[in-house]
């Protein structure tokens, strides 16, 4: 009769051949309470809030200057066609009888 433990250790190891080195990772950190990520989720997120700001880009040129400096680069996918910035409804002051 075999040694019931070495063969636990036999299928873990079976098992863990049969995962993506990627997931192992990930789940590795997850239990150190560590929140993996990867790049191409943090480009599409960094791209969504460089799009949802209304300042006709003037914060994305600052910060690809800045990247530049630094040496780095800002390589997310630029808006097809920018439009001119809106500006804001005046609001009227005073009191309205």
């Amino acid at each position: 009769m075999s040694d019931p433990r070495k063969e636990l250790l036999r299928q873990i190891r079976a098992i863990r051949e049969k995962m993506d080195p990627k997931l192992v990772e990930r789940a590795k950190l997850a239990v150190f309470g560590k929140v993996p990520y990867d790049s191409d989720s943090a480009r599409q997120a960094v791209g969504h809030f460089l799009d949802g700001r209304d300042d006709g880009g003037a914060f994305r040129r600052k910060l690809e200057q800045a990247l530049k400096e630094e040496g780095g680069a800002l390589d997310l996918e630029v808006p097809k066609a920018e439009t001119p910035a809106v500006p804001a409804k005046p609001r009227r002051g005073g009191r309205v009888t």
